[in-house]
């Protein structure tokens, strides 16, 4: 009785070791990391996809969603995000984020060859869920 109860807990401390870190389904992102240059050469295959790109921030926009007199608005950043060669593609992030003109960023998030919403048509964008400034 002794020997099975020590297997079980063995086992039971084997197993429990194994378990990855949680992570939270709504603020993580199943994404493959790829140059800007593949996405614009097959924007098809990568529509609605997890993506990781690097480059950098270009013709950068901070202002807010529905701006009226009763609300402030959503805050976004918006932004061109381009490689070495010239190459690149917009970012659309809610918030404003802590960057500027020239930095050097990672982002993380979906890219979206062509979304219409209400009386907004994103084009060849990258719906950032995250934005990771590099040194």
């Amino acid at each position: 009785m002794r020997s099975k109860y020590f297997v079980y807990s063995m086992l039971f401390l084997i197993f429990s070791g194994c378990a990855g870190e949680w992570q939270n389904p709504n603020t993580t992102t199943p994404a493959k990391k790829m140059d800007i240059t593949t996405i614009l050469i097959n924007p098809i295959i990568y529509d609605s996809a997890g993506v990781i790109v690097e480059g950098r921030v270009w013709d950068l926009v901070f202002s807010t969603l529905g701006e009226d007199d009763k609300d402030k608005g959503s805050p976004y950043t918006n932004f061109k995000l381009a490689d070495k060669d010239g190459n690149f593609v917009n970012v659309f992030a809610l918030g404003h984020l802590p960057i500027a003109e020239g930095d050097i960023v990672e982002v993380i998030g979906i890219y979206r060859r062509a979304l219409n919403i209400s009386n907004y048509r994103f084009i060849n964008e990258i719906e950032a869920k995250r934005v990771k400034k590099k040194l």
